[in-house]
């Protein structure tokens, strides 16, 4: 697993927990979010812009959106596998939700070129070629 891929990860988290919004520069202009397995009304989204639109849409929904990196799943040079727990105070309530998710980040030359959403470890472990 590239220690820079990594970091890259764990930068896009922070960037989103602080200021709302990845840092596009680390997106490949062909990036894809394939949200199927997670919200399959949404499927795959194509380019950085639709996908940052459509989770702005679910950030929206909480007070203060904050994702929490619980696990980095060792993959290969070109995979980053997560587990993260995002969520947070719903907007106009005292009600708190959380939700766990596994991403499976995909890169080439550096850049984020997929990310996958899964609610299932097994199905995240597998669509990066894993197995437990």
């Amino acid at each position: 697993m590239s220690q820079e891929n990594v970091e890259v990860v764990r930068r896009i988290y922070s960037e989103v927990s602080s200021h709302g919004r990845a840092p596009a520069e680390v997106f490949d202009p062909d990036y894809a979010l394939d949200l199927t397995n997670a919200k399959p009304d949404l499927g795959v989204l194509q380019g950085f812009e639709a996908a940052e639109a459509a989770l702005r849409e679910y950030w929206a929904t909480f007070d203060k959106f904050h994702v929490d990196l619980e696990e980095i799943i060792h993959a290969d040079d070109q995979h980053v596998v997560t587990a993260v727990r995002d969520g947070g105070r719903l907007r106009g309530s005292d009600a708190e939700v959380w939700n766990r998710f596994f991403h499976v980040w995909t890169f080439r030359d550096g850049k984020v070129v997929r990310r996958s959403s899964h609610a299932d470890r097994q199905q995240a472990l597998a669509a990066a070629g894993l197995r437990e």
